[in-house]
This record gives C-alpha cells, sequence and structure tokens, in this order.
C-alpha cells in the first residue's frame, strides 16, 4: 500500500503552486483555484445539483466509468462524465460557501495529482473489484487515501510558503500561540479569521493547516491567566 509522506506533500503542493503562478507565487496570498485546475491541470470543472443518497457529497471527479446522479430542469439524472471532469455541488457558488468551494475544487484537484503520484486511482476507482478485501483493509485503503488527498489539498490552497509570508508580513512568523492545545487568544482568533478570508479559505481549513505546518506555539493556560493579571498577590 502506497503513501506520500507529510513533507513530500507539502513539497508538492509548493512546487506546483509556485510553477502555476510563477512570479506572482512571491507576493500574492491567495491560490486561483479554479486556474490552478483549469489552466495547469487542464481538467474542466463544472456545476450541478448532485442528487446521490450520499448528501455529503460535494465534489465529484470522474474515472470515465462511474455515473453520477445530477438534478438538471428539475429532474435526476445519471451520466457518466469524461475522466478528469471535476462536478461541484451548485450550491457552494453561494456567496458564503467561497471557503468551501474552494476546498472542495482543491480536493478533487488533489485527487487527481495523488492518483498520478501514486498509480492508484481516488474512491470508486481506488481498489482492484477482482480481490476481496475485510471491512478493515477497505477502510485503511480508503484512510490512507483520504488523508493523502485532503492533506494535499490544505497545501494547494494554502501552501506553506504563502502561510510563512503571510505570517511574516504581520509579524507573526513564529506563529500563533495556542494555550493548553484548544484556547487561543481572541485577538488572535480574529487574526486567523481575517487570514483565512484573505487567502480565500474557511477558519476551520486554515487552522488545520497551520497545526500541520507546526506553527501554533503550546503555551500552558495559566501563562495566559497570568497576562490577564489574575491570580497575582496583592503587593499593596
Amino acid at each position: 500500500m502506497k503513501w506520500l509522506t507529510s513533507a513530500s506533500i507539502d513539497e508538492l503542493g509548493n512546487t506546483l503552486i509556485k510553477d502555476y503562478m510563477k512570479k506572482q507565487a512571491t507576493n500574492n496570498f491567495k491560490v486561483d483555484i479554479e486556474g490552478f485546475v483549469t489552466e495547469y491541470l487542464k481538467l474542466p470543472i463544472l456545476y450541478h445539483t448532485i442528487a446521490e443518497k450520499d448528501l455529503s457529497k460535494l465534489g465529484f471527479i470522474s474515472d470515465g466509468k462511474t455515473p453520477l446522479t445530477i438534478c438538471c430542469n428539475g429532474k435526476k439524472q445519471t451520466r457518466i462524465y469524461p475522466k478528469g471532469t471535476i462536478v461541484i455541488e451548485k450550491c457552494l457558488c453561494g456567496r458564503n460557501e467561497t471557503g468551501r468551494r474552494r476546498f472542495t475544487i482543491a480536493h478533487e484537484a488533489a485527487h487527481y495529482i495523488v492518483d498520478k503520484s501514486l498509480s492508484t486511482a481516488s474512491f470508486h476507482r481506488e481498489f482492484d473489484r477482482e480481490m476481496s478485501y475485510t471491512a478493515d483493509e477497505l477502510k485503511c485503503l480508503f484512510n490512507i487515501n483520504e488523508t493523502n488527498v485532503d492533506r494535499l489539498a490544505g497545501a494547494l490552497l494554502l501552501p506553506s510558503f504563502m502561510v510563512r509570508n503571510y505570517l511574516n508580513k504581520n509579524k507573526r512568523s513564529n506563529g500563533i500561540a495556542i494555550y493548553d492545545d484548544r484556547f487561543i487568544r481572541p485577538e488572535d482568533t480574529y487574526f486567523l479569521q481575517k487570514m483565512a478570508s484573505d487567502m480565500g479559505s474557511s477558519l476551520t481549513a486554515l487552522q488545520i493547516r497551520i497545526k500541520h505546518l507546526g506553527l501554533y506555539i503550546s503555551k500552558p493556560m495559566n501563562e495566559y491567566i497570568a497576562e490577564l493579571g489574575f491570580g497575582k498577590d496583592d503587593v499593596n
């Protein structure tokens, strides 16, 4: 069973985005993920209402064989798209869905790149249909592939060089303080929200990416309590 290391995935994402953006990569904080997919990977992106039984399916990349059910003009239609066609749930085109739409596109692009890197296929194409797998083997097979894909999606949407450049520009090169692995200062939360907006990401995706990159500075909670001035002995 094959997989990419975390370091390899980050380097792959960095290199691909730098190659796509060229000189603009050094002074830009937002990846044109749609352009990367359509212009660099040469994959078409279509927007439809996906009508699969699995309501959590927001994106799909075709293998040229597996059908996808969509809703068109109020009617369900099952279609087989040309290999490499990416279909994104139409509702993600909403104004408040930018982060989810961009990550979903990056996720499907990552499937395509991982498949090429490992010479395997994604989800419904991953396993050999002629073989008998145990439930545990299938779960492991899918989980490893999805871990690769999710990590690469983050690396494409929020490449490490771009994340670090943004933090450096805002005088936070050391990272973001996190107390007892859960608590973040309100002012830092606001900063992360702005950073996510500037980089075209959801806050959740950005926080996961920062964690993956080791850019959270772990501190004990009592240190924050001391910053607030609580618990100090009254010297008067």
